[in-house]
Parts: C-alpha cells; structure tokens; sequence
C-alpha cells in the first residue's frame, strides 16, 4: 500500500511539473548606435501568434533588463486583460511593401470602421465597418483602394473610428502599384476573441517594444526553451505637427535619424511652400520646398528649407532641440574619425535610397543620412537628390552667406562650405 501511494504521488509530481512548466524568455532593450544607452520603463508585450489576445509583458528596469515567464499550463492564461479604451496599435510592418497588418483592441463590443486615407484627407479605402462583438481585431491592407487597384508610393493615414472616437496614426507604403488591378489577397478582417481555457500556449510569439518617446518595434519569435532576446529601439521626438522622429545619441550628442519635414514653426506660424522660381530667389524670410514639389519625396527625404528658415525667431526645431552650428557639426565630425571617413559612417547603407555604389557606407552611427538634394539659387532647380546629402548649419558666415556640409554617394568624405543663403537644403536638428 505504501509503495503504491509513493508511486501515485511521485506521478503527480511529475504531472505537476508539466502542467506548470515554465520558459523565461529574457534580454534587454537599449538604444541603437555606437553608443547604445539601455532603454527604461519600456514595455515589453509577448504575444501568442495562435491567439493575440494572450499576452502576456513586461516593463524594463532601469538598466534596461526585462524577464517573461511563460506558463505552460492546460487552464489558460488569466493575466490577460480586457482593454480598457479604443486602441488602435502601429501597424507591422512599417515601412512596408505591400500589405501591412493593423490591429485594434476594444473595451466593449462596438460598431467599428477602419479606414486608409491619403496625405490630402481623401478616403481610399474602407477596411471594415460594422458590429465587432470581439474585443481585439486584426485586418490587412494590401496597398489597394476600394476599386482594388494599387496606390502609389508614400505616407498613409489609417483611422479607427467608434463612439464618436477617432484615433489615427501613419504608416509608409513604400514601392507601390499605383493603377494596378487584382492585387492579391483578400480584406476581409481576421477578428481574434477572448482567449480560450484549456488551450495550451503556443511557440510561435510576436514580441513588442514601445514606449513614450520610443519607437514601436515588433519581432517574430519561436520561443521553445529559456531564451534572451535583445531589442534595439529609436528614442522618438515629435514637432508641432505630430512628425516623429528617430533619435540617436552619438559621442555626447543627440542628433535627429531622420531629415526635418515641419511646415510651421514651433510657435505655430506657418512656413511658407514656395514653388515659384522667381519668388524664391528674390525671399529675404524663411521658405521651404519639396524636391522638385513632389510631396511623395517627403517621408524620406523629407522638405529642403532656405537659411531664412534656419534662422527664424520663431525657431524652426522642436521644443528642446536647435538647428546645429559649425562647431556642434564639427564635434560630430571629430568624434566618428574626422571628415574623410565620417560622412561613410552615417550615411544610410545600401542602395535603396543613395545610387550606387554609395561607398563606405556603414552607418555605424546610426545617424541614417538621406541624398535629399538641394534647390539651386540661381534658376531655382532642384539638383542631385539620391546622389548627394546637403545640410544647413545655423551659423553664418556674411550677409547673404552660411556654412552647409555635404555627403556623397561615391566616397565617405563629409564636407563643410558656404553658400548663399537662397539654397534649399536639408536640417537635421541636435538636442538643446
């Protein structure tokens, strides 16, 4: 008797074990560059692929270090939460080329619309509209609109709209179709329920980092035993008009990731779009332009400003930021090796933006320079853009002069010059 009681209570250990066995997946979150800064009070969201609304998170501490304990258990997971508002997450990818996924989350079941709209307010499409009685749901966009042929390339508005609620957020369509027809897949929208008892947690996940001020970032995981996971993520600023962008901290300085694109200054007033050649030759106040005033060019290479511009009293940069100087450009330039190798390591890799053979560059410091071009003073023409990067530094040098640098796409040089103020270049702000 007592040998069969040892046997049923050895079992049950056993059984127990297996019921409740736990993974830790583990790792830290920090910021990206040569000199990555660990990431703190980022929340760290693991999501089961086979059901989303099972996630389970964790925030980082202040060394950046986060732990998630996955309980394999056949009860399910009672740590998941109803939400508590309309939600409306950043969709994934983004960029993308074509589809994308949008996800959404509500506190209760509500009559729904999720649409994509362009840059100028126009509704192109109508991915779902009517009664959601599940609290979390999920539709792609495969880059078509509601006649189901293919837009163009650029930044796209999408909106969830419930209870007189509307939340929106952007995303970038990059390589589009415009005009092509019967593109594949369907928008019909995959909605998730509440998660099930009695279902065993899965080993394919979604990891997501976000954060105020932070980037989202989203990876896909197959978790099977103890794992560590590091995440990389952008520290994020936003101007007057809700641009986010990209932070990177370089040596003892924070520098913009990404070329402004503000159409107002911080106070509110409005930067005037000059696309006459006359009248931009002839401005003695700030202006901007879009290369060649396409609007498409903008999310990536964002708007080219007059020095005017650089210098308003208004102030051009976001709140806590300023348009560098000669000097702050010439630390930057010291600290990544000096001007013959500096320009290779923070122009963006690759080719998918600079021509080839864009040389030397590494982008190590995760500064991501863009070929924006410029705008000539003298017919007001605009010149060079995929070839060459041009930035306006806030200092002068006479009357109607002021110091630029310059990034080429066939060497790692970085130049500094001087021009008339007339020119359109590039800004990239530094930290106050």
């Amino acid at each position: 008797m007592r040998k069969c009681l040892v046997g049923i209570l050895f079992c049950l250990l056993i059984f127990s074990a297996n019921l409740f066995s736990q993974i830790v997946l583990e790792g830290t979150v920090s910021t990206p560059g040569m000199d990555p800064e660990p990431v703190e009070n980022a929340l760290v969201e693991l999501i089961d692929q086979a059901d989303t609304t099972r996630v389970l998170s964790s925030t980082t501490d202040d060394k950046g270090h986060y732990s998630i304990q996955i309980t394999q258990t056949g009860i399910g997971d009672a740590a998941v939460q109803k939400p508590g508002a309309f939600n409306l997450n950043q969709n994934y990818p983004n960029p993308f080329n074509p589809t994308t996924v949008i996800s959404y989350e509500l506190p209760h079941p509500a009559d729904v619309r999720i649409e994509i709209y362009n840059v100028l307010g126009q509704r192109i499409k109508t991915l779902f509209d009517g009664f959601q009685s599940n609290l979390y749901g999920r539709v792609i966009w495969y880059g078509t609109n509601d006649l189901g042929q293919g837009v163009s390339t650029g930044v796209y508005i999408y909106s969830l709209a419930a209870e007189g609620i509307r939340i929106n957020k952007k995303m970038l369509l990059i390589d589009g179709h415009t005009g092509e027809n019967n593109i594949s897949g369907s928008t019909m929208p995959n909605i998730t329920g509440p998660g099930q008892l009695n279902k065993t947690m899965s080993t394919n996940y979604y990891l997501r980092v976000s954060g105020d001020s932070l980037s989202t970032v989203q990876d896909t995981l197959v978790v099977t035993d103890n794992m560590t996971h590091d995440v990389s993520i952008y520290r994020t600023i936003t101007d007057i008009e809700g641009n986010v962008y990209k932070i990177v901290k370089i040596g003892d300085q924070w520098w913009m990731a990404e070329n402004l694109k503000v159409t107002h200054y911080r106070n509110g007033d409005p930067i005037p779009n000059v696309t006459d050649s006359t009248d931009w030759v002839t401005l003695k106040s700030g202006a901007f332009c879009n290369y060649n005033n396409i609007e498409n060019y903008v999310s990536t290479y964002g708007r080219l400003y007059n020095w005017f511009a650089v210098n308003d009293n208004n102030f051009i940069a976001p709140e806590g930021w300023h348009v560098p100087s000669d000097e702050e450009w010439r630390v930057l330039i010291n600290y990544l090796g000096g001007s013959e190798v500096a320009g290779g390591k923070i122009k963006e890799s690759g080719t998918s933006h600079w021509f080839e053979p864009n040389t030397g560059a590494t982008n190590e410091s995760d500064f991501s320079a863009l070929p924006g071009g410029y705008r000539f003073i003298y017919d007001s023409d605009y010149y060079l853009i995929f070839s060459n990067a041009y930035f306006w530094f806030s200092t002068e040098i006479y009357d109607n002069y002021a110091w630029y640098c310059v990034i080429y796409y066939n060497n790692a040089n970085i130049n500094s010059n001087f021009d008339d103020k007339h020119y359109g270049m590039s800004i990239r702000c530094v930290r106050d």
